[in-house]
């Protein structure tokens, strides 16, 4: 009789567990919002959603599997509500240059990984030669970039840099003047879009004349604040008489690129 009585408990225990595939485990608290909820402090109430202060010492795992701590939502596979995250012994691997990626957080706090260098990189050259009057501020014409991020924006045509997000800049501007007569003023720089002051400004003479083929290089390196998201520059050359900004150099020694531009976030 014993025999039967526990097999007929085991049997409906066993059928109530199976009809219950929603059950949730509660450690601390006897109102479970989670398949398993542990409240640290134990001081949710007995029914209704934690608030969110009372969720700060929670942890809950979820039926798709994520693990939140301080809160009961985890929209992530591991969501941290706030608050700081250590490794008390992390691993000795040395990372690899180049290859390895940075890990950074998104608005959200969402962690993702980026290529740091080519992230805040961008460089462009010289879309074409660029036949320069005397005593006039030319915007210099890059192609499409060779390197950029989203920090950038760039348009061919008009010769404007959009930043998209404020910060510190270094740029490093560089130009070689063609047929230049001896003597001529040479000059690069940054100006702000709508157009005011040189935001940076480099300038030399050059000694002897140039050829068509082979200019007289200069460039200027500098730091620009920049303060909003939106904020636009261009890039100009200013000489005091006629001569052509060259795209490439061809020489004895071999041709390529002379002019072009490069900023690093820092």
């Amino acid at each position: 009789m014993k025999k039967q009585l526990f097999q007929a408990t085991s049997l409906l225990l066993f059928c109530t567990l199976s009809i219950m595939p929603k059950a949730q485990v509660g450690i601390n608290t006897s109102n479970p919002q989670t398949t398993l909820h542990v409240d640290g402090a134990k001081d949710n109430a007995a029914s209704g959603l934690p608030t969110i202060t009372q969720q700060s010492n929670d942890v809950a795992i979820t039926s798709g599997g994520n693990l939140g701590i301080g809160t009961i939502d985890p929209t992530e596979k591991f969501d941290l509500a706030t608050g700081n995250a250590r490794i008390r012994n992390i691993n000795s691997n040395i990372g690899i240059g180049g290859t390895d990626r940075f890990v950074v957080a998104d608005a959200n706090g969402v962690l993702k990984t980026v290529n740091f260098n080519a992230y805040s990189l961008f460089h462009a050259r010289l879309a074409g030669n660029q036949n320069l009057t005397t005593l006039s501020i030319s915007t210099l014409l890059f192609g499409n970039p060779l390197s950029t991020s989203p920090y950038y924006s760039y348009n061919t045509s008009t010769g404007v840099l959009t930043f998209n997000q404020a910060g510190n800049y270094l740029v490093t501007l560089q130009a070689s003047f063609g047929s230049a007569p001896a003597g001529t003023q040479l000059l690069i720089g940054v100006r702000p879009v709508p157009d005011a002051d040189y935001l940076g400004r480099g300038s030399h003479y050059n000694a002897t004349a140039t050829s068509s083929t082979v200019g007289e290089l200069m460039n200027y390196t500098t730091l620009l604040i920049i303060p909003n998201a939106g904020y636009q520059v261009r890039f100009t050359a200013s000489p005091n008489q006629g001569c052509t900004v060259l795209a490439t150099e061809s020489g004895s020694t071999g041709s390529g690129n002379v002019t072009n531009v490069t900023i690093q976030k820092i």
